[in-house]
């Protein structure tokens, strides 16, 4: 292919065209000569040829920065050739002066494509750069025409390869590369840095244009970027000897009253102001009463324009780490503090018109914003944690100021609730951001600040009370918020003369307030006092339950709503905790059937599918748990949904489906509906198990008909074909623990006489998967598989069965030495544990292989593994069943698997029969001993450590079991 420099520009010049024709055969030409030796290194040639037209350079700067993009270092799985390393270098060699002498759009796609070349090379494989670009930005800067294009362009590039020294970890490398920086670029950086602003204030002086201003100040912003990286790690000793020039700057950009003075200067200034304050950097502190007090003048002054929003953040960040620490003594004036109240938090709380646009026109983006916390860097939020951070060195006096200040809001509400609803609004909006807190991860509110009981009473409860229900909806939604944050501190009886208030907004128009209905509602249902939950369905009562899910069904048919996902959960929740009658459980199924079809169509919401899947679990379970007779009933309403789901290829609800079918084969008592039998053939066809994430679900289903049905997998030639899927499941890292989870089901559930033809198979694909590739997992996996096979068919069988794999070799002792013995200790989880330390202690007491006294060696290490597993401290091997976790962050709109907790697999134990097995232990030990006296104390006191040699004594006369 050509890559001639006029072959690549005709090509360019056509990739621009309107006429698709040519455009298409221009890209063609280029991807297919990007292939070609030195492509990267002829596109850069002719960025920087001047005959070329000014539209051709910069489409190719483009494609060059792209080109560096995907080869200069592709990921191992890529499908582009990395550039060669002598074209790499001929690169690093033109480009800095290339993108110097460049026009600025040009010359802005260099100094991209620069920083991604940075991001591999700098500094250790690209040390001619820094120097490279020192000599360029002080030969710029001596010349009488000042080129500030070239001169940022130079400044965004360092500013982009510096900024590793903000985010990645401080080890000792880091540190070596960031004196190597500093030693190079701090003192230029300083130099352009007060040229600069020397520049600026003599052009300001003569009355330059803002536009001619406009890239000096670009320029002072960036120096301040580039400072902010180079002091992120702590003051360099270059900065703190030069930290008067730095400051006195910096003093000028926040107290100018020039218009030109951009935001986004001031507020990079206010930024590496807070990392001093933040990094405790003792050389700062002479300036720090003189920053407050112009950071306070310009909060005072600054707009309420969304336009102004950063900077008036950071400004106001940098106030609030001032009053957290030692030098909080600026805020001990009253007067500071009440002007900090009245034209700092109060004018940045108050609802702005963009705020109102957002609850109208973009409720979910306002609820997570509003209700969910994402709202941090906001002016309402900063300025709010501006007052807490205040309170906490001078809480009295923030305390009278904040009630006083809430008191004139109310006051002016009162006087004309029509025209001052916002500050009713304000109010509400302080007390909840003042009075919140985290406790064990949620948000509370305290009465720290505020009496927030009171506030309740007076404030909130007439709102919650009102019976139009779509008036002033922005109060509404402030009013059930408040209610949301004080569920923990409210009365039970309070809350409960409420929920018919709550059950009423449901039916809003708003969809932010209907929605905030249903969190609080769902909310409130996961409260506990102690270990138990607040709210139980006595509490709801029959009758008000049949009237909430009506009303929550109903506000799905809102606009706008019909997928709103806190109602949803909602639903999910209450279900989860009321009495469900069949008149209760067969609407309840019929509207979220109804709601299942309607999103099969189109799947858009992944967090509503979740919790619609959800709702539909704990719905069978609770009532069939109550009513086995629904069970048939549940089948009938769900197995078309099911039958839709697989007809049209809905492949992100597979899992969820699978799961569903799962939970409802474990509730039948066989023998289950042969409704079920095409579900059954179609989980053994092998398509279905390519998919990762049906996986799981599959493998949960697969157990479910082995339980109940498991005559069925002796038919046929099934019993293979399950052992086929487990073969393809366990011989991958990313599928073989649940395998091992369908092999373990297939031990349990089948006698031994049908697995027996079957064994030397399934051993010859676990020995092969482990010689391949050992995993920690696997191996823990392989213990407590041949753990359960030893309980439910005994030693013998066991040893023999592995023994079958290879003739004249003994295999088991081989896995036995490496793999059993040594990897009982990692076994986790109260069953496995048992079942692990069961199997063993058969294992040593029963098995003529390990009773042989010619090899004491293994009983006796095998018996300290089991020591040590059983003398585990309970919390390092139990592993506690977590409460039904949040799913926003789980769920996605790929097909993935997630877990339906509410149709979560209930484990059974094997081993019912035995409750302790430390007692089982010691009593297989005493009849052993007894048998052979002499004999195992020996053993023990010389593979034991001391430790273990006196927990097995301990544990032999707790339970009366004595070693002879």
């Amino acid at each position: 292919m050509d890559s001639s420099s006029d072959f690549l520009a005709q090509c360019f010049y056509n990739s621009l065209s309107p006429d698709a024709k040519p455009r298409k055969a221009a890209e063609d030409g280029l991807n297919e000569a990007a292939n070609a030796p030195n492509f990267a290194l002829a596109v850069l040639r002719l960025v920087g040829t001047p005959t070329y037209h000014e539209v051709i350079r910069r489409a190719a700067a483009v494609n060059f920065k792209n080109h560096i993009r995907q080869r200069w270092a592709p990921d191992r799985d890529s499908e582009f050739n990395p550039i060669p390393a002598d074209e790499k270098n001929q690169i690093k060699t033109l480009i800095v002066t290339l993108m110097v002498s460049s026009s600025p759009r040009v010359q802005s796609q260099l100094s991209e494509a620069l920083s991604l070349i940075g991001k591999h090379e700098f500094p250790r494989a690209w040390t001619s750069l820094l120097p490279e670009l020192v000599d360029n930005l002080r030969q710029l800067a001596s010349q009488g025409n000042y080129n500030y294009a070239a001169i940022n362009g130079i400044l965004g590039t360092a500013n982009s390869i510096f900024k590793k020294f903000r985010y990645e970890y401080a080890d000792n490398d880091l540190c070596i590369d960031l004196k190597y920086c500093l030693d190079i670029f701090a003192a230029p950086l300083l130099e352009i840095f007060l040229k600069t602003a020397v520049l600026i204030d003599s052009a300001a002086a003569a009355g330059a244009s803002a536009e001619t201003l406009k890239p000096l100040f670009e320029s002072q912003r960036l120096c301040c970027r580039i400072f902010y990286s180079l002091n992120f790690q702590g003051m360099p000793e270059f900065f703190e000897d030069h930290i008067k020039e730095w400051m006195t700057e910096f003093g000028k950009y926040l107290t100018s009253t020039d218009p030109a003075v951009p935001d986004d200067l001031r507020a990079a200034v206010c930024e590496n102001i807070i990392l001093y304050m933040e990094k405790g950097e003792e050389a700062f502190y002479p300036y720090l009463n003189g920053f407050a007090g112009a950071v306070g003048n310009l909060l005072f002054n600054v707009s309420r324009d969304h336009t102004c929003d950063r900077l008036a953040v950071t400004a106001i960040k940098f106030l609030t780490a001032v009053s957290t620490s030692v030098h909080h003594d600026f805020f001990g004036d009253n007067e500071v503090v009440r002007r900090i109240c009245a034209e700092i938090v109060i004018p940045n709380a108050r609802l702005r018109e963009d705020d109102e646009e957002m609850f109208g026109m973009n409720y979910i983006e306002y609820v997570r914003r509003d209700m969910e916390g994402d709202d941090l860097d906001t002016r309402r939020r900063i300025a709010c944690d501006l007052l807490k951070g205040i309170a906490t060195k001078h809480k009295q006096q923030v305390t009278d100021i904040v009630s006083a200040l809430i008191q004139n809001l109310m006051s002016s509400y009162d006087a004309n609730p029509t025209e001052n609803w916002k500050d009713k609004h304000c109010a509400m909006y302080l007390v909840v951001s003042l009075a919140s807190k985290k406790l064990r991860g949620i948000d509370v509110l305290t009465n720290e600040i505020v009496n927030v009981e009171n506030f309740f009473g007076r404030v909130i409860v007439p709102e919650l009370q009102s019976q139009d229900v779509n008036a002033y909806p922005m109060l509404k939604a402030g009013a059930l918020k408040f209610f949301t944050m004080s569920r923990t501190q409210l009365p039970k009886d309070t809350v409960i003369n409420l929920l018919p208030d709550l059950a009423r907004f449901l039916g809003a128009k708003s969809n932010v307030v209907h929605s905030y209905a249903a969190c609080c509602i769902e909310k409130l249902l996961q409260v506990k006092d102690g270990v138990g939950a607040r709210y139980t369905a006595v509490d709801l009562g029959s009758l008000f339950i049949k009237l909430l899910m009506n009303n929550l069904f109903n506000a799905l048919t809102l606009e706008e709503s019909e997928e709103n996902q806190y109602i949803m959960k909602c639903i999910m929740r209450v279900i989860g905790v009321a009495e469900i009658s069949r008149d209760i459980a067969d609407p309840c199924c019929i509207g979220l059937t109804s709601i299942l079809n309607q999103v099969c169509k189109n799947p858009k919401n992944p967090i509503f599918n979740h919790y619609l899947f959800e709702s539909v679990a704990v719905l069978v379970r609770r009532a069939c748990d109550r009513d086995v007779s629904l069970i048939p009933d549940f089948e009938a309403m769900l197995f078309p949904c099911f039958e839709m789901i697989l007809a049209k290829s809905v492949a992100e609800f597979f899992p969820y489906a699978f799961q569903l079918l799962a939970q409802l084969v474990e509730l039948n008592q066989p023998p289950i509906s042969p409704s079920y039998m095409p579900v059954f053939m179609l989980l053994l066809e092998p398509k279905l198990w390519n998919a990762n994430s049906n996986v799981p679900a599959l493998v949960r289903l697969l157990q479910a008909f082995l339980l109940k049905a498991p005559q069925e997998l002796n038919q046929e030639g099934r019993l293979s074909q399950v052992l086929g899927i487990f073969a393809q499941l366990v011989s991958s890292p990313s599928t073989e623990e649940r395998g091992f989870h369908l092999l373990n089901s297939v031990i349990e559930n089948l006698e031994f006489p049908i697995i027996a033809p079957y064994m030397r198979h399934i051993w010859a694909v676990l020995f092969t998967r482990l010689k391949k590739k050992e995993t920690v997992r696997f191996t823990k996996s392989l213990v407590i598989f041949m753990s359960l096979f030893l309980i439910k068919h005994g030693p013998a069988n066991l040893i023999d069965t592995m023994n079958s794999v290879k003739e004249e070799a003994d295999i088991f002792k081989d896995i036995l030495n490496k793999f059993w013995i040594p990897k009982l200790k990692l076994i986790t989880g109260h069953i496995e544990v048992k079942l692990v330390a069961v199997a063993s202690c058969r294992l040593i007491c029963e098995s003529p292989v390990l009773l042989d006294p010619a090899a004491p060696r293994p009983w006796g290490k095998m018996l300290d593994g089991i020591v040590t597993l059983l003398s585990k401290p309970e919390e390092h091997r139990v592993e506690e069943e977590p409460e039904m976790p949040d799913v926003a962050e789980n769920v996605g709109y790929t097909a993935t698997f997630v877990n339906l907790y509410n149709a979560g697999k209930q484990e059974e134990d094997p081993l019912k029969c035995i409750k302790d097995p430390k007692q089982f232990l010691a009593a297989s030990l005493s009849k052993l001993s007894a048998a052979s006296p002499g004999r195992f104390p020996q053993i023990i006191n010389q593979n034991l450590d001391a430790a273990n040699q006196s927990a097995v004594m301990q544990l032999c006369r707790t339970y009366n079991c004595p070693v002879v």
